[in-house]
């Protein structure tokens, strides 16, 4: 890693936030959103890019309407034809961006969000090219555990134009001590930056059971084999707590939900067992609002945005150690535990044989806790601090490390 250093100038700098996928709300596209936003609320001029086949998700449509940020989204197919050409549309995005800052008499920061797809690489370099500070945020797209889906194409694009895109990068963006780790092996010398993400409450809603309802533990992400959901269902029916019923929603392929319930029956917890799809963002706060306990089985995550809003909901977590959560234990809101069937059960059985006021209690520790150190205003605030911060002489444009 060759960092290139800059004078700070007094006005903070244009940034342009390139998202690896604008399609949807996941969890890239809404962390680009809400950084956008918490960056613009404190004076940051901020612009979004990327590409999206379908309607753009809502977070980001969203942070162009209230907070001012200029979207600059590039609308073309996935398939590869289609991802070359938005890569030469981001890479205009870039130069126009960049003089725009020159205009203004501000240095450029473009910061990458994903690393896999072509307009992602295109803006890296186009950014590199212009003189321009370059961050890029993994979102855990290097972990060790999320090579190994599709290691022929990685390998490919990684030798192509990935690896020199790291190195040229002034900044490496990580969320979790456990994916600085694995990014330092991965590619030598290079020094990643730990920042977390920030968290947007979820609004409010009420709370309540209809007398005699069964308690709700719940899972909320996508549903793939990383996310670990047929080790939780082993788990669940290991547990097998009185009274509970486990609530798995997200996004996924047919065959995967299909597959987790034709295990939920097998293990004779098929009645206990509640398989949903997506939750609309504007619907988080209600589906909280049903939950007594949030669960994160994950075998990987960069941050999981998804704990840090069921916390901020007032609803305590059982996760992963393989998740950056381990403070749930230390704010008394929660449980870290081995992403396996024994660790998760034992977690479980304890969660679950508390008395309602206790976990409720839990609970409120948890929203206070996230809800105080996790605001995007003070995470926006550490972005200009310690990632895009970059002291000393400027890089001249065209120059590569």
């Amino acid at each position: 890693m060759s960092p290139s250093h800059r004078t700070v100038a007094a006005s903070p700098p244009r940034v342009l936030l390139v998202s690896s996928t604008l399609d949807d709300d996941g969890g890239v596209p809404v962390c680009v959103g809400q950084l956008a936003e918490g960056l613009a609320g404190i004076g940051v001029p901020v612009g979004i890019t990327g590409q999206h086949a379908g309607p753009l998700g809502a977070v980001i449509a969203g942070a162009g309407r209230r907070s001012g940020v200029t979207l600059d989204p590039v609308s073309a197919p996935w398939h590869p034809q289609g991802q070359w050409q938005a890569a030469r549309r981001v890479r205009r995005v870039v130069e126009a961006t960049a003089a725009a800052a020159r205009a203004e008499g501000r240095s450029l920061v473009v910061h990458l969000h994903g690393v896999w797809v072509a307009p992602v690489l295109a803006a890296a370099a186009a950014a590199v090219d212009a003189g321009a500070t370059l961050v890029v945020s993994p979102h855990g797209m290097l972990r060790q555990e999320a090579l190994r889906k599709s290691p022929w194409r990685k390998r490919a694009v990684w030798e192509g134009w990935l690896r020199r895109a790291l190195v040229a990068a002034d900044t490496l963006h990580v969320t979790s001590p456990l994916e600085g780790e694995e990014l330092a092996a991965l590619l030598p010398g290079c020094r990643p930056v730990l920042v977390p993400l920030g968290i947007v409450p979820p609004a409010d809603a009420p709370r309540g059971r209809v007398p005699g309802a069964p308690r709700r533990a719940g899972y909320l992400g996508r549903i793939l084999p990383i996310k670990n959901l047929d080790i939780l269902i082993q788990a669940w029916k290991i547990a097998r707590p009185d009274g509970w019923q486990l609530a798995i929603d997200g996004p996924g392929p047919a065959e995967m939900t299909a597959a987790l319930e034709e295990l939920a029956e097998r293990l004779g917890v098929g009645a206990d067992v509640a398989i949903g799809g997506a939750v609309p963002m504007d619907r988080l706060g209600e589906h909280f609002a049903g939950l007594d306990l949030f669960v994160l089985p994950s075998r990987s995550e960069a941050f999981a945005l998804t704990v840090g809003e069921a916390l901020a909901s007032g609803v305590p977590a059982v996760v992963t150690t393989a998740a950056p959560w381990g403070d749930v234990e230390r704010q008394a809101c929660g449980w870290s535990v081995a992403p396996t069937a024994a660790g998760l059960a034992a977690a479980l059985t304890q969660a679950t044989s508390l008395p309602e006021a206790e976990l409720a209690a839990m609970g409120r520790r948890g929203r206070a806790w996230v809800r105080a150190d996790y605001a995007w205003s003070e995470v926006a605030r550490r972005h200009l601090r310690e990632l895009y911060d970059i002291r000393g002489e400027a890089r001249p444009a065209s120059a590569r490390a």
